[in-house]
């Protein structure tokens, strides 16, 4: 019984001092809504918006409200920093016969800027292009990359810069914690409680701004 109660000590000493990784969060779902506060601008120079796959949109006064779900990401839960993907959906600009689509967005809390793809008519200029900076209340402004885009396909005006709408994502989180290769062995033991631990863990569903 001893030894039993030594080897117990022993196994919760070496998982105190094991390393692990840093505590990260999986985004397991939920969704993006876009306000595009500057669709009066892109309808005075006579472009039309859509959105396309699993992306949706709807009128709320004067914008355009276009919505994404979230595909994947993580939270660093020390941090705070969000990673917040959206494959599969984006969104069309369009004068006469041209099309500019942008979308796969990848939102990066930390690094302060939306990521995706873009194409003009169907050819693809790019698939990780930095498409807008992040700001305060989530503003999404026009990187330089991405006015360029719109210069060349539509023959927009320089519009680096320009806000065209602010990000609004509820998100589904799912539990913390994935532990280094080294810590496998030790943590097999206890694997049971860690089990039933996470099982009485509910996927939290919570506000960018509360992140």
């Amino acid at each position: 019984m001893i030894k039993g109660a030594l080897s117990a000590a022993a196994l919760v000493a070496g998982l105190s001092l094991s390393p692990v990784a840093a505590s990260a969060a999986p985004i397991l779902g939920g969704a993006t809504a876009i306000d595009l506060t500057a669709t009066s601008t892109f309808q005075s120079l006579g472009y039309g918006i859509t959105t396309y796959g699993t992306a949706s949109a709807f009128t709320v006064g004067n914008d355009i409200v276009a919505t994404f779900l979230v595909t994947g990401g993580t939270r660093d839960d020390a941090t705070k920093a969000l990673v917040v993907e959206h494959a599969g959906s984006g969104l069309n600009f369009t004068s006469g016969a041209n099309t500019l689509s942008i979308g796969n967005f990848v939102i990066d809390s930390a690094a302060g800027v939306v990521r995706g793809s873009a194409s003009a008519n169907g050819f693809t200029l790019g698939s990780n292009l930095s498409l807008f900076t992040l700001g305060a209340n989530s503003a999404l402004a026009l990187t330089g990359e991405a006015a360029a885009a719109f210069t060349t396909t539509l023959g927009t005006p320089a519009l680096a810069g320009v806000t065209i709408g602010t990000a609004n994502p509820t998100i589904v989180f799912g539990p913390s914690g994935v532990p280094e290769p080294a810590s496998w062995g030790l943590m097999i033991a206890g694997v049971g409680f860690v089990g039933a631990s996470l099982r009485r863990r509910h996927a939290r569903s919570v506000r960018l701004a509360a992140a």
